[in-house]
């Protein structure tokens, strides 16, 4: 074999040898802590409010209800050949987001650790933010300003 055969052979093994190392990065996954939801406008929250600030997050934010039972909602993202399903359990005064399954994210538990694609954390993050900040929990004040501007 010639020299730059060699060479170039050698090439192609480590690309090879490296791809699964650039198919996606693992992060440590985080897991969300039990979030409460504190009262707005005065308006102490429930857990049906709660639970329809789930589901108006995660439309928001491209996810879907897979299932839903009192006390637990199961949304399915979905972006290109990922996804992720997680459930998010909630009572009257807060919610849990927890993992349930993923495909193409690269979950894998090393050394007692769950590893994860890097952008799962980010979803997550996001969509308690958004529950946290649904209009839902903001209502009132909508139904205030119309009983105001009404003579």
């Amino acid at each position: 074999m010639k020299k730059g055969s060699v060479s170039l052979l050698f090439a192609l093994m480590l690309a090879a040898a490296s791809l699964p190392a650039l198919a996606g990065k693992q992060d440590p996954m985080v897991v969300p802590a039990y979030e409460r939801v504190e009262s707005t406008n005065g308006i102490a929250p429930t857990a049906a409010r709660i639970k329809a600030a789930i589901i108006h997050a995660g439309k928001t934010r491209g996810w879907t209800v897979a299932d839903s039972e009192p006390g637990k909602v199961t949304l399915r993202y979905a972006p290109r050949t990922h996804e992720v399903i997680v459930a998010v359990r909630y009572d009257a005064n807060g919610f849990k987001i927890e993992y349930v399954s993923s495909k193409e994210m690269n979950y894998e538990v090393k050394r007692g650790t769950a590893e994860i694609h890097g952008n799962y954390n980010r979803w997550i993050r996001n969509l308690a933010l958004d529950i946290q900040n649904s209009p839902v929990f903001h209502q009132q004040d909508a139904v205030d300003a119309a009983q105001a501007a009404t003579p």
